[in-house]
């Protein structure tokens, strides 16, 4: 993985909240659907605090080293996989849990290892501390949406 650019992250969550968003419409089970929606409002409410305190890049593509290659292609076929959704009346529970399943370790992954990395690295560089307070936030975030969704792939799998 490259050096860390938090205003990268933008990209990361603006798709993760794309993708949690339209599962929770695909879904007729108000329950599963909410929790998928309370994911992806979260996720979209991280990418505004980082493009509010980082900026945006003008495109993903400058910042996918930064994810690494597993997680740059991890990334890529989210967004794929969102256009596709989008397209599709329904998602049967099976395809929802798929899906799920697939791209729940980026959650774990933005969690442990990219939110804790740019936070220690604003300790050193001594950041303001409503940043340091926010991004502690956001990184608690991720390993609670993390197990979300791992609750709802158990409900799917019952």
């Amino acid at each position: 993985m490259e050096k860390i650019r938090p205003e990268c992250l933008y990209f990361l969550e603006q798709i993760a909240s794309e993708f949690y968003l339209a599962l929770a419409t695909k879904i007729n089970d108000k329950r599963i659907a909410k929790s998928l929606e309370i994911v992806g409002l979260e996720s979209k409410n991280h990418a505004e605090i980082i493009e509010t305190f980082f900026g945006r890049p003008e495109n993903m593509d400058q910042c996918l080293k930064m994810f690494g290659r597993e997680g740059s292609q991890m990334l890529l076929e989210m967004k794929k996989t969102v256009e596709e959704v989008s397209r599709r009346e329904y998602l049967s529970l099976e395809e929802i849990a798929r899906l799920l399943e697939k791209f729940n370790s980026l959650e774990l992954v933005a969690g442990e290892e990219i939110y804790s990395k740019i936070y220690a690295s604003l300790l050193e560089m001594e950041a303001k501390d409503l940043l340091k307070v926010l991004l502690k936030s956001i990184s608690s975030q991720e390993d609670f949406h993390y197990k979300i969704v791992s609750e709802v792939l158990r409900e799917l799998k019952k």
